[in-house]
């Protein structure tokens, strides 16, 4: 019963340490992304239709990700019956808090309770996983399932296995599809290599379970059959195959690997420069069930993504938790010898952290990137920052990990919290796609609207109240002005740019608005003489 109530309490805590890191500016941030948008649109659409699988985007069927992320923003929406950019963003931020908890309930079961809470702190702590709580996509919650995938798969293997724990594992593959497609199987590849590691082939009969199978089966065929029932032949052609599997399970590009190592290093910072300590450990990681099941956790996904052809640092989100884990059993079991793959790792973070507090002195302030500049806003940011490269230094140096953990961890808090909230106004100052729809409301003044672009802006849509005609040639450009009622039209620059020369004398160009890296315009055809 003790260790029971410890486990809670353990995990009421590090839930509300990550919601210390994610919650407090919970919807603060305009939506500036398309991608973003396109999720809010669908919920938008689910509610005011009433649809559940047919839900549409741009006036057709949108069934590229499954349906998982839209209707828990549907959830979050339905008391005050709108979409806005909190309820959108409600389901990332509980996603990462679940990961958090996940990821100590899992290193408690493995390494035991602190090595758990160092994990936890680890994870919500990494510059990805927090910035990836602030993204209105459904990634986060594909992270929050495979911690509880691998937390469940522990449970079912261990000695006396825990009732309905292989049911539960499969509950959280299935959640895991439904979230984000094939990704959510990747606990099963995991969990199926540690089985023969430690059984061989005939051990692989541990991971049958008709209950869970079946469970998987239920929740996945109650959306994927929707979706074949509404065009299987389109849906198996374009989305089956290739948004989900020859995006993946093709020859990889040079180049993408090459950004998958250097965005993926920065993305686990500040904890990629310790990273490297737990496998200098193999061996020994190897010959510990519990270890090496943790290695397996973060390289076996890591094989596999850096194999398929589109690499993408996002999709090495869902290894955090592993790797965090690694870094914890390392602190937990090694961490007080001092070697010189430390010392020289200590000298690295020191660097490295402050290249990161000098760069405001020689990185201008931009309307296309985000740099804190040096002020009296950003000083605890730049304090904060300077504290984690001395206690990285100090840790790894003198082999503290115990105190070094900790104290990162909270200085992170300031680093990423407070320093959201600058970032945050930045972006609403510098994308403010809330005040050019209203703007572009205001320019109709009654009649149509539409948007003139290479790409599709959904920001607009959302904020509009309305998804808008997209125009993607110069003739419908020029027909769609003409019309009598004289619309307004939405103009990127680089579009602007392509058709000058070729567009009507007399059309009038009504505002001009910076919008982060481009201009967009507001066009509309002048009055007759």
């Amino acid at each position: 019963m003790t260790d029971r109530r410890g486990r809670i309490w353990g995990a009421l805590s590090v839930a509300a340490i990550a919601a210390l890191f994610v919650l407090p500016t919970l919807g603060q941030r305009v939506i500036t992304i398309s991608h973003e948008a396109r999720f809010a649109l669908l919920a938008r659409d689910m509610i005011e239709r009433g649809v559940w699988f047919d839900a549409q985007i741009g006036g057709e069927l949108y069934r590229n990700k499954p349906p998982l992320y839209p209707w828990s923003i549907v959830l979050f929406s339905l008391p005050r019956g709108q979409v806005t950019e909190a309820t959108a963003q409600a389901p990332v931020a509980l996603a990462a808090i679940a990961a958090v908890v996940f990821t100590f309930l899992l290193g408690q079961r493995l390494f035991g309770r602190r090595a758990g809470l160092w994990a936890a702190l680890i994870l919500v702590s990494s510059y990805d996983f927090f910035a990836l709580s602030q993204l209105n996509v459904p990634d986060m919650l594909v992270v929050a399932f495979t911690a509880a995938a691998g937390y469940a798969f522990w449970r079912a293997v261990a000695e006396p296995p825990a009732r309905g724990a292989l049911v539960a594992f499969y509950a959280s593959l299935a959640l895991g599809v439904f979230a984000k497609g094939p990704v959510g199987l990747l606990p099963l590849l995991v969990g199926a290599v540690w089985i023969w590691t430690e059984h061989g082939p005939r051990g692989l009969g541990r991971l049958w379970s008709p209950s869970g199978i079946g469970l998987f089966a239920a929740v996945t065929g109650a959306w994927l059959g929707a979706f074949l029932a509404s065009g299987s032949q389109s849906f198996v052609e374009k989305v089956l195959w290739t948004d989900w599997l020859a995006w993946y399970f093709s020859l990889p590009r040079w180049i993408d690997l090459k950004r998958l190592v250097v965005e993926g290093g920065i993305g686990f910072l500040p904890w990629t420069l310790v990273l490297p300590l737990p496998f200098a450990y193999l061996g020994r990681a190897w010959r510990s069930p519990s270890a090496r099941f943790a290695l397996l956790f973060f390289t076996v996904p890591v094989v596999l993504i850096a194999l398929s052809h589109n690499s993408r640092a996002r999709y090495l989100i869902p290894l955090y938790p592993a790797a965090a884990l690694l870094i914890a059993w390392w602190a937990d079991t090694q961490g007080a010898v001092r070697t010189r793959v430390g010392r020289a790792l200590a000298g690295i973070s020191l660097v490295v952290v402050l290249a990161l507090v000098a760069a405001p002195g020689w990185v201008k302030a931009s309307d296309v990137y985000y740099v804190a500049q040096y002020s009296w806003k950003s000083l605890p940011v730049i304090a904060a920052e300077m504290l984690v490269g001395v206690a990285l230094f100090w840790g790894l140096w003198a082999g503290r990990p115990r105190r070094m953990i900790p104290v990162v961890a909270g200085a992170m808090l300031i680093v990423l919290a407070y320093g959201n909230w600058l970032y945050n106004d930045w972006v609403n100052h510098t994308r403010d796609f809330r005040g050019f729809a209203a703007d572009l409301a205001s320019q109709a003044r009654g009649t149509d609207a539409a948007v003139f672009s290479g790409r599709r802006f959904y920001q607009i849509d959302f904020y509009l109240g309305r998804q808008l005609p997209w125009i993607k040639s110069l003739e419908e450009f020029n027909e769609y002005v003409a019309r009598p009622e004289r619309p307004v039209v939405a103009v990127n620059a680089h579009r602007w740019e392509e058709v000058q020369g070729r567009i009507s004398p007399d059309l009038q160009v009504l505002q001009k608005t910076r919008m982060g890296e481009e201009d967009m315009f507001i066009v509309r055809r002048g009055p007759r003489n």
